[in-house]
């Protein structure tokens, strides 16, 4: 049995089932109306980057990835996509399927 929070989020991450909550949240976001505002986003700010850089252009592919994933990381967009996401606020959510999941793996060890 886990003794510590720790090993508790190691356990259900071994057991799978973080994995499949986590596909069921991104299926969810990517069926959402909000995947397109989240999308025009990126898109914008990539947009931004490229006019305000022109040396982009001019690197190559794999240097312009990582300079564009950059910029990304300084906006918290992923972050706020999921803190507005309806499923993890939904009290249904934790107590139908992360509660279970979480009893039956200390049932289990």
């Amino acid at each position: 049995m886990p003794s510590t929070p720790s090993e508790l989020v190691e356990g259900f991450k071994k057991s799978g089932e973080f994995d499949r909550l986590r596909r069921e949240l991104l299926a969810q976001f990517q069926r959402s109306d909000r995947v397109d505002g989240f999308n025009r986003r990126i898109e914008e700010i990539i947009r931004q980057r490229m006019e305000s850089d022109q040396n982009l252009q001019h690197l190559p592919p794999d240097s312009v990835h990582r300079e564009l994933m950059q910029e990304m990381d300084r906006y918290p967009l992923v972050e706020r996509a999921a803190a507005e996401a309806p499923l993890i606020s939904d009290a249904n959510f934790a107590s139908g399927t992360v509660r279970p999941s979480l009893q039956r793996m200390l049932n289990e060890s």
